[in-house]
């Protein structure tokens, strides 16, 4: 899968470092992207948005503040189970959008006074698009 998206970023020159984290026997690519356009945002959503819709994590930072911890928890069938769990420095300007599992959404999470309504954020997207607020 990285080597794909790797082939990906570099035919847009899309500047990207990889890494990958490590869990037992499992791993998983965490890629670094520099965006500098709107033009390179929107390939990389289409070429890799498989992943929130598969059910991976997949989540967008502007800034350099993500760390993985592991977490030991319980399975749905109440085994011990360790999982990665992504951690987000939020002190400073700091702005992370994670998308839901099938895609069907995603949460803002924000520092940023520009972003610290819906409407501040309804403001950044393009025109016609459909916002629903959730009840309070």
């Amino acid at each position: 899968m990285e080597k794909g998206l790797e082939r990906l970023f570099q035919s847009k020159n899309i500047e990207y470092s990889l890494r990958l984290e490590d869990l037992k026997n499992k791993r998983f690519p965490v890629f670094k992207l520099t965006i500098k356009s709107p033009s390179s945002l929107t390939f990389v959503l289409q070429e890799n948005f498989l992943a929130a819709i598969c059910n991976c994590f997949y989540a967008f930072s502007f800034s350099d503040n993500i760390v993985y911890k592991s977490v030991v928890g319980q399975s749905m069938f109440g085994r011990e189970k360790t999982w990665i769990w992504p951690h987000f420095d939020m002190n400073g300007a700091s702005t992370v959008l994670e998308i839901w599992n099938d895609g069907d959404g995603f949460n803002l999470y924000t520092t940023e006074p520009h972003f610290s309504t819906i409407e501040k954020l309804a403001n950044h997207f393009p025109n016609g698009t459909s916002i629903v607020k959730n009840a309070d």
